[in-house]
């Protein structure tokens, strides 16, 4: 494993100096791991940004927890992602860890927990889908466009759309994130992932290691996807947020940390 040594930047969630990379089946793997002797807990970004997204949680929850924030490869494919963290895991010798994945992160995090069921001690969904089919209407969400066009324009794109946003801590998140932070060809294999999502099939999980967040001003995922979500997992915990848009660990971290404290609380 390699440590980055790129200058940081002023804002917060400008981390790349402690970032690690580990080569998993000949893809990169970059990741932040506070360490530490806590229960273990994965948390795996959406389709726009890297680990750094997760800065607050990162903040807030190192001590009581060994936080590693994952980034991942570009790569579609959700059970190849799957296999790649569950790689990353031996690299880092970990058995067993709580798994959030927020977006595209936690459709594929049902991966994990479908084909390393015993790895997974309890799977966070944050603000997921279980079929992309709703999303399609939205035109950035369409599968041709993804398919057909070229990864520099996608990346462009999303950043007009999120320039026309009005000013917040979000934004310029994003606006860096997606001014190079993040490579374009990560960011189109991840919504080609996400436009070609299938259901993911019952997973060797408990309803009790299972725990569904989502928020009810959510503008990306739509209601009927929302229950879509929690029918799929009857039985599993389920963490209604009243705010926080599609990005609550940032736009409503305190109710989102709490949330988490709160399920894996002994």
């Amino acid at each position: 494993m390699t440590v980055s040594r790129k200058a940081e930047g002023t804002s917060p969630w400008h981390l790349r100096s402690r970032m690690g990379t580990a080569e998993i089946a000949g893809r990169v793997w970059p990741f932040i791991d506070t360490g530490g002797t806590g229960p273990v807990l994965v948390l795996l970004p959406g389709s726009v940004g890297t680990c750094e997204v997760f800065f607050k949680q990162i903040a807030a929850l190192d001590g009581p927890f060994r936080v590693v924030a994952v980034s991942y490869p570009a790569e579609p494919d959700p059970a190849r992602l799957a296999d790649g963290l569950a790689g990353l895991l031996d690299r880092l010798r970990i058995e067993q860890a709580n798994v959030l994945g927020s977006s595209f992160g936690g459709y594929w995090a049902q991966y994990v927990a479908l084909r390393h069921g015993a790895r997974v001690e309890k799977l966070f969904l944050g603000n997921i889908f279980v079929s992309p089919n709703e999303l399609f209407a939205k035109p950035l969400f369409d599968p041709e466009w993804i398919r057909n066009t070229p990864a520099a324009l996608i990346q462009q794109a999303w950043l007009e759309r999120v320039e026309q946003a009005p000013d917040s801590e979000l934004k310029q998140l994003q606006l860096d994130m997606l001014s190079g932070r993040q490579e374009a060809d990560n960011l189109k294999a991840r919504f080609l992932g996400v436009v070609t999502a299938r259901l993911c099939p019952p997973l060797p999980l408990a309803p009790s290691q299972i725990v569904v967040i989502d928020c009810a001003d959510d503008p990306i995922i739509p209601p009927a996807s929302r229950q879509a979500v929690r029918d799929h997992y009857p039985g599993a915990a389920h963490c209604a947020l009243p705010s926080g848009g599609h990005y609550p660990h940032v736009l409503n971290s305190e109710a989102y940390n709490a949330a988490i404290r709160q399920q894996l609380r002994p």
